[in-house]
């Protein structure tokens, strides 16, 4: 059976205590920010419920900005939590829809077309969940110095297969099945389901040197 598009829910879970880039999501970052830039184009998915979850003040007024967001708000141990999902994504609790899809705000190339596409591809399939992932062509060996890739060994890189890393630009999953096991899917094959997105689009901000390399490449990219 197919699914519905009623069934999906769209959220944000925004918080400020990030420590290896600090203040990312409302540092200036080409005269915006981080956190506007994802909510400016969010509205191109308000034709599914998007819930927006933050705890300090300053995030929460950004969100009355935009009349489509739901906001939930979250508490402090939400906010500071790392490793505890039950807690990280509490919010899940306040949606009542079959699944999720929870977007990265810090991925400000990730284009809204994608995400879309992504979404048709996840109603028209059987499996439970998806995934972001970008094409990663090159040598590969494990930890025990087997290759994963280029086993026939050749010497032109571009002739080597690849790996798909996950992208963490967005996930689709089970809402009821976080909140029982802490966990989006069981990880074997299938679930997730692999969708590759555009490798500009995975550039994902997590340290002090990506805010800085990005910015300029957004900079650039918009005429700025």
């Amino acid at each position: 059976m197919k699914k519905d598009i009623k069934d999906i829910s769209v959220f944000l879970n925004v918080r400020m205590a990030s420590t290896r880039c600090q203040q990312k999501m409302l540092r200036s970052f080409a005269g915006t920010s981080l956190l506007d830039i994802c909510l400016k184009k969010l509205d191109k998915l308000a034709y599914m419920d998007i819930y927006y979850g933050a705890h300090e003040d300053e995030l929460l007024r950004k969100a009355k900005d935009y009349s489509f967001l739901k906001i939930f708000e979250r508490s402090y141990e939400s906010a500071h939590s790392h490793n505890d999902a039950s807690k990280i994504f509490e919010i899940l609790n306040h949606i009542d829809t079959k699944w999720v899809l929870w977007i990265n705000p810090c991925v400000p190339f990730l284009n809204m077309g994608t995400v879309k596409h992504a979404v048709d591809t996840f109603l028209d399939i059987e499996n439970n969940s998806l995934t972001s992932v970008k094409k990663m062509q090159g040598w590969f060996y494990n930890t025990a110095g087997e290759p994963l890739t280029n086993v026939k060994n050749n010497i032109a890189t571009q002739d080597s297969d690849c790996l798909l890393e996950v992208a963490h630009a967005f996930h689709i999953y089970e809402r009821e099945y976080m909140l029982k096991h802490n966990e989006p899917w069981t990880n074997r094959k299938g679930d997730p389901y692999l969708f590759p997105i555009p490798f500009e689009e995975s550039y994902d901000i997590d340290s002090e040197e990506q805010f800085h390399i990005y910015e300029s490449l957004y900079k650039f990219k918009k005429g700025l």
